[in-house]
């Protein structure tokens, strides 16, 4: 019998929580559009994956002006890469002069050039971080705001649309091959919050302590990693170091997509980084990635 255990949603929403944040910000506070809001998303978080600056840790302590300005800059890529065209007040030659705001978040390493000829990649990986975060991190403060615009439509004459999460960005025939079956809506599916909280430290062991021996492991979709495969992995190359395993929790038919590990110490944490922010590892053919855990705040 396995003595594994899953993480929960709320470890997922804490995982997330400066996503969160910014998410909460466009679409509540500025009242931008939910879809495009998840989508900019989804672009930040996957040009910080490559290795572009964090956009979304630096907008945390800037004012509501400038995320709306970003918000609006996003806007932009996101429709230049769905169809390829741009605001018609768009001079050929300073294409940058569209987004200054980003760029000079990304220390001006963005350029149309780049989304130009990386285009199809870039929908790609906007997609997935669609598919595999934004759409289950988020759908809680998505739930919350239908909420309260269907108040705000009750009390004035004025209709409400519901919110469609946008799945299908990047995968739009022709602009981009086909890359896997359709999915039914992420939130369709997303549990409710569960109970039990993922593993607690020993007594003598503050949570602090047990962060520090922690790491967050994301598996490609359509590649299933069980638990064996990862600590048969893990025991052959670093020996008996793991100490807990922790995988998402899915319905029986879906596929886990994340898990949390303790390792025994916290040196295991640090040979295993080598002072990279996360290493990836190939289990029986299938891509894994790691870094560490951070409960609240992402440094």
């Amino acid at each position: 019998m396995s003595t594994s255990s899953h993480i929960s949603v709320e470890d997922l929403y804490a995982f997330h929580t400066i996503d969160r944040e910014l998410f909460a910000r466009l679409v509540i506070d500025l009242r931008r559009d939910p879809g495009y809001s998840m989508l900019s998303l989804a672009l930040f978080l996957w040009f910080s994956n490559i290795g572009f600056p964090d956009v979304v840790v630096k907008l945390r302590s800037l004012p509501d002006a400038v995320v709306d300005v970003v918000g609006e800059e996003a806007t932009i890529i996101l429709r230049y890469l769905e169809t390829g065209t741009l605001p018609p007040t768009a001079q050929p030659n300073a294409l940058e002069n569209l987004i200054p705001t980003i760029r000079g978040l990304m220390d001006s390493r963005l350029t149309f050039q780049f989304l130009q000829e990386q285009r199809i990649r870039v929908l790609n990986g906007v997609s997935q971080f669609m598919e595999d975060v934004c759409s289950r991190a988020f759908i809680d403060i998505v739930q919350g705001l239908a909420v309260i615009r269907e108040r705000e439509a009750a009390s004035t004459s004025v209709g409400h649309q519901p919110f469609v999460m946008p799945t299908n960005f990047g995968v739009r025939p022709p602009l981009v091959p086909p890359m896997a079956p359709t999915v039914p809506p992420r939130y369709v599916v997303v549990p409710d919050p569960i109970a039990p909280q993922m593993g607690t430290a020993p007594m003598n062991e503050s949570l602090a302590a047990q962060q520090e021996r922690t790491m967050f492991m994301t598996f490609s979709r359509g590649y299933p990693v069980s638990e064996v495969e990862v600590r048969d992995y893990f025991t052959r190359n670093f020996g008996d170091c793991i100490d807990s395993f922790q995988m998402e929790e899915v319905e029986a038919t879906q596929q886990a997509l994340y898990a949390r590990v303790v390792y025994r110490t916290p040196a295991m944490v640090t040979a295993i980084l080598a002072g990279r922010g996360s290493v990836r590892f190939v289990i029986n053919g299938k891509h894994v990635r790691v870094r560490r855990w951070v409960s609240q705040n992402r440094t």
